[in-house]
């Protein structure tokens, strides 16, 4: 009967460490700036791009993740209607003063999908 006691005080104890680690982190999401590059070069990389995300965001639980092409924001990743926006256009090219626009974003980590031509500070490039 002891051993029962003791098993049911570990269990109870672990599980109420989960909930405690489980509210904290969806209280304190961490914020992740996603930035794809829709330059004319990259047309035929946008699906693996698209793959890319999908995976990335599959594995971010307690991420809260922005999104965002080199010509303008386009907000939340969770609250796109379609993921399809995020590549409907592609022209022109990418250079690092189209990023400038991510400045002031409050993001921790800034990550770059591209074909690695533009090499920026601050930024994790993703190499198509």
């Amino acid at each position: 009967m002891k051993f029962i006691k003791v098993f049911a005080l570990f269990t109870l104890i672990q599980a109420a460490a989960w909930a405690g680690a489980h509210m904290y982190q969806n209280q304190h999401r961490e914020t992740i700036l996603i930035v794809a590059d829709t330059s004319y070069a990259m047309k035929p990389k946008f699906p693996a791009m698209q793959e890319w995300i999908d995976n990335y965001q599959a594995k971010a639980r307690y991420k809260n993740l922005l999104i965002g092409t080199d010509k303008a924001m386009l907000g939340d990743l969770a609250e796109l209607k379609s993921k399809t926006v995020i590549f409907r256009t592609s022209f022109g090219s990418m250079t690092a003063e189209s990023l400038a626009r991510y400045a002031d974003t409050p993001a921790k980590q800034k990550i770059l999908l591209s074909d690695g031509k533009a090499q920026v500070n601050g930024w994790e490039i993703i190499k198509f």
